[in-house]
């Protein structure tokens, strides 16, 4: 499969050497409050002392790490064999100048890492690679994009929160078109790469399932 849908080659193996561009971090907070945790994105490298580092897209330095047990299993999981750098993206808080991770949001060893933009102006984004579909919200509404004649169409949405934590985004003028995201974390089946989110498009009356991540517009 070809275009933006297909497997791109993996872009971090032992000794290989991520291309930091862009933005590294951002808050979670408004401004002007104190930040408590912030989301990073970056090369995270797992160091045979059992030593973790980030370092951040955009950045020169690295920042010491200190992982959850989560974050070490999906590095197991995820890693291909001798592998010991990846692209991550992380909610972190600080404590005497290391980074402690909370949540892991994304773990990928495929992709364009810290040059991937293409969620830079969505809120939620969810994607499958078999079938092919990618889903962007935004403030201005949904996007589709698929293989097919509908790609790149853009509806307005209706938005619900749920209680158990899942979202629900419908067209409000195409009732046969939902996205439906949910706080499980997802291995992706076609690269082996871990998402925070789990999501099911509905279509046509199609049950379509995928993984989901959060965008960088906030």
């Amino acid at each position: 499969m070809t275009g933006w849908i297909g497997r791109i080659p993996a872009l971090a193996v032992a000794g290989f050497s991520l291309i930091l561009t862009g933005c590294a971090s951002w808050s979670l907070w408004p401004a002007g409050e104190e930040a408590p945790s912030q989301l990073v994105s970056g090369l995270v490298e797992r160091g045979g002392d059992d030593r973790w580092v980030l370092r951040p897209c955009g950045q020169e330095h690295e920042r010491l790490l200190q992982p959850t047990p989560q974050l070490r299993e999906l590095f197991d999981d995820v890693a291909q064999p001798g592998q010991v750098s990846m692209f991550a993206e992380l909610l972190v808080t600080e404590n005497e100048g290391r980074w402690v991770v909370q949540q892991t949001q994304r773990l990928q060893t495929t992709g364009r890492g810290c040059m991937d933009n293409s969620a830079r102006n969505s809120q939620w984004v969810g994607f499958s690679h078999e079938p092919a579909w990618r889903v962007d919200i935004s403030a201005q509404g949904l996007t589709l994009t698929t293989e097919d004649a509908e790609s790149g169409r853009q509806l307005a949405t209706i938005h619900e929160q749920l209680p158990d934590g899942a979202q629900v985004f419908r067209g409000v003028h195409d009732q046969g078109l939902e996205l439906w995201l949910y706080p499980t974390g997802c291995i992706d089946r076609s690269t082996g790469d871990y998402f925070h989110l789990s999501a099911t498009l509905m279509r046509d009356g199609q049950r379509l399932r995928g993984c989901g991540y959060q965008g960088a517009e906030r």
